[in-house]
């Protein structure tokens, strides 16, 4: 699951900035890179939000 938000960012050509400015409240690109490399746990929250941000559902 990690690494396919990494995958779906990409395909979309998006920079971890412009996630994390899309999340909602906004966060760091500190924070989605730590998320997409598994040094800080996502949680079912923060999966909403990626993929919110990402415009794809959490289930993808």
């Amino acid at each position: 699951m990690i690494t396919r938000i990494r995958e779906v960012r990409r395909a979309k050509g998006l920079t971890l900035d412009d996630v994390a400015k899309r999340c909602d409240p906004p966060t760091t690109a500190q924070t989605i890179g730590r998320l997409e490399t598994g040094t800080r746990t996502v949680s079912v929250n923060w999966l909403n939000r990626i993929a919110a941000a990402l415009g794809v559902n959490a289930a993808d």
